[in-house]
């Protein structure tokens, strides 16, 4: 019988290692130390500009095969070329997706300020004690923050399902409908953005050689939490997809003759 079971905390705890944390610093490296020498290289000629575009093809490339060696593993997933490619190629295209996303966003949100005041003249005056300026431009932007997350996360499900799953569709409906996947997602956004920006806008001032070690020390730990919580948001995808992998090979097991049983009927 095929064991229809919830993807839940302990299957996504149980995929959590610290080889792919280390593997995501790695990468994360790798893609700095690439991004910085790609911004050191000029364009005053033609060749240069050359250099510079194959420069930022190949931090392309090394994140999006880094990151997809990663995710497939944890699903359960040979990482052949043909699937590396077919994952980068996801990770680049849900990219350009988020960013024009974020774009549409951002731009909606601009005019904030304006539909803040125009909704509260509007209300009637005993309400405007309750809905006032403030509290409308703060619910305005709590809105336009989930509807960041919520198409983050559709994007995220997408791009791992697409290439770590044998069936993208099923994996993606289980991923939607796991709560574990919504809460380490979301919770795990807010305190990732707290913690880096915490991190990295402390300042202690003690001399420039103890502001250099703090700000090695400080930079560390920020990749090092990034790097957990996105390890984590991983492992709950990876678990749904495991649901769906080990779903089919019972269906598929059950149709197999037992063992113990023959396969063909005795001559009569």
């Amino acid at each position: 019988m095929s064991d229809r079971r919830k993807a839940g905390w302990r299957e996504t705890f149980a995929l959590f290692n610290v080889r792919s944390v280390v593997g995501q610093i790695e990468v994360a490296i790798c893609v700095f130390v690439l991004f910085v020498v790609w911004l050191r290289v000029p364009d005053a000629s033609a060749l240069e500009v050359a250099a510079s575009v194959v420069l930022a093809l190949l931090t392309i490339g090394v994140a999006g095969i880094g990151e997809s060696a990663i995710f497939l593993r944890l699903c359960g997933r040979r990482g052949t070329l043909r699937r590396l490619l077919l994952a980068t190629g996801l990770l680049v295209g849900g990219a350009a997706l988020w960013f024009g996303w974020s774009a549409v966003l951002d731009h909606l949100r601009s005019d904030d300020a304006t539909r803040a005041g125009y909704y509260n003249s509007r209300l009637p005056h005993q309400l405007r004690y309750f809905f006032t300026y403030e509290r409308i431009a703060l619910w305005l932007g709590w809105m336009w923050d989930t509807l960041t997350w919520v198409g983050t996360g559709l994007l995220a499900a997408g791009i791992v399902c697409g290439a770590g799953s044998a069936r993208p569709l099923g994996a993606i409906g289980r991923v939607l409908r796991s709560g574990v996947y919504w809460i380490v997602l979301i919770a795990g956004a807010f305190a990732a953005s707290t913690v880096t920006a915490s991190l990295i806008n402390w300042t202690p001032g003690h001399g420039l050689r103890r502001e250099m070690a703090s700000l090695i020390l400080r930079l560390g730990t920020a990749i090092l939490f990034d790097a957990v919580v996105l390890c984590l948001l991983l492992c709950a995808i990876a678990a749904c997809c495991r649901d769906v992998v080990s779903d089919e090979a019972q269906a598929a097991r059950a149709g197999i003759p037992e063992e113990s049983q023959p396969r063909t009927a005795g001559n009569p």
